[in-house]
């Protein structure tokens, strides 16, 4: 029973981690190419990334509601449900990101001045935000297809449409960056174009075999707009989401204004940070997996009423997944002085960045864990309220102000700043294990 235990995370979680892993490869490939065109230019995408960021953890909240109870209706065979949960989910996500479209296309260079007030990196970040804004919709569609597949344990097929766009993004940004055989040599806006051409193939590919094979997803029209008629099923899914909405944009704030101390530190201390961020995302990413195995295999459980079984199947994927950061975490920092090589930095930005990669590696177990236990358990059985309650405690009270402090009244190196906001961490696990041995999660919401 524990093997096939561990065979069933694994065929879920190893699939997720593989694409995860491919997309942050990408974008530290991405920001290796981008090096070559200087440090303004790496700060530059990085913060021009930032509204992609806030519409990604957006559509998150969004499709969180569409994991809960699409896990609990596919573990109860109640899949015909599923229809109009997922067209609601389409038509609110695409109001998202309509908006989020316009403000990247028409305000780039005053979403610029909000992370920096360097004016290279500004006019540098305006190219990159119009290359990349009208790949926002192929994003939200590939991820409400995916997220629907993933919990009826079709995990492969958006691992390998996943695969095929970080190949062909990888190869667009070699030709558009550098203006390779025959291509014009476009820098970060050829970068950002590669990413909004993958996107779309990605997303087309997807589809494309989702309906062929009629896979589960593959609903017509008529059966997508069910949520027109309103009913306890959209009732429960915007109880359950709106708190996870919140939730993400909460965090994605509160990253905002973190990276804004860090951008106000200046570009030399920044570029740190920007080149920590593909590496945290790497590992992150590949323990994203856990996440989402435990997602699905719990919100099966909680959907048979199986709540002894979802229980030891939370505790088990918990300790392995929080043990596991820190030992990837240690491996990386034996290839770390190569990895800070490939962007030929500074003496000063090089020793920031090797300090700061032990600190990193140091929260891992941390930061992983938290995301295991809110994201994978918690809201699998519903919890969203207190996943919102404890995020926005840790950020706003311990975060942000302990990150104020140390920038700007003690003037403290950027390791020690990225210490002080990384403590919040520690606080939310506190909070999260707690209510995890309370039981109280263990919940069906399907009947």
């Amino acid at each position: 029973m524990k093997e096939h235990f561990w065979k069933t995370v694994a065929a879920i979680a190893l699939p997720v981690a593989i694409q995860g892993l491919l997309y942050t490869l990408l974008n530290i490939l991405d920001q290796i190419m981008v090096a070559q065109k200087g440090n303004a230019a790496v700060v530059a995408v990085g913060l021009a990334s930032k509204d992609f960021g806030i519409l990604n953890f957006s559509l998150m909240g969004l499709t969180g509601g569409l994991a809960i109870l699409s896990a609990q209706l596919i573990g109860n065979h109640k899949e015909e449900k599923i229809a109009k949960i997922q067209g609601l989910t389409l038509f609110s996500g695409l109001l998202l990101t309509v908006i989020f479209m316009m403000i990247s296309l028409v305000f780039p260079a005053w979403n610029m001045r909000l992370f920096t007030a360097d004016p290279t990196v500004i006019q540098l970040g305006i190219q990159y935000h119009r290359a990349i804004a009208l790949g926002y919709l192929p994003v939200l569609i590939t991820m409400v297809y995916s997220t629907v597949l993933r919990n009826a344990k079709i995990v492969k097929l958006p691992m390998y449409a996943g695969m095929g766009a970080v190949l062909l993004n990888a190869l667009l940004n070699y030709l558009l960056i550098f203006g390779k055989l025959g291509m014009p040599a476009l820098g970060i806006f050829g970068s950002g174009l590669a990413t909004t051409i993958a996107q779309y193939v990605e997303c087309i590919l997807l589809l494309a075999v989702i309906f062929r094979k009629k896979l589960v997803g593959s609903y017509h029209f008529k059966s997508l707009i069910g949520f027109t008629k309103y009913d306890a099923d959209i009732k429960l899914f915007w109880v359950l989401t709106l708190p996870m909405l919140i939730e993400e944009l909460s965090f994605i704030l509160a990253d905002t204004v973190d990276n804004s101390i860090y951008g106000f530190m200046g570009t030399k201390q920044t570029v740190a940070v920007t080149i920590m961020g593909p590496v945290q995302g790497l590992i992150i990413s590949f323990f994203g997996g856990f996440a989402t195995a435990a997602s699905v295999l719990i919100g099966n459980h909680l959907g048979r009423n199986e709540n002894q079984e979802a229980y030891q199947a939370a505790k088990k994927i918990l300790v392995v997944g929080s043990l596991l950061p820190l030992i990837v975490g240690i491996l990386y920092l034996s290839v770390n002085s190569w990895y800070l090589g490939l962007y030929h930095l500074p003496a000063y930005s090089y020793q920031l960045s090797q300090i700061l990669m032990f600190v990193m590696v140091l929260m891992l177990p941390f930061k992983v864990s938290n995301m295991i236990i809110t994201t994978g358990i918690l809201s699998a059985g519903g919890e969203t309220k207190f996943v919102l309650y404890q995020s926005i405690f840790g950020s706003w009270v311990f975060a942000i102000p302990l990150g104020l402090l140390t920038a700007f009244v003690f003037k403290l190196p950027i390791y020690w700043v990225f210490l002080a906001i990384s403590f919040e961490e520690i606080v939310r696990l506190g909070l999260c294990i707690w209510k995890m041995t309370t039981k109280t999660w263990l919940n069906n919401l399907i009947e």
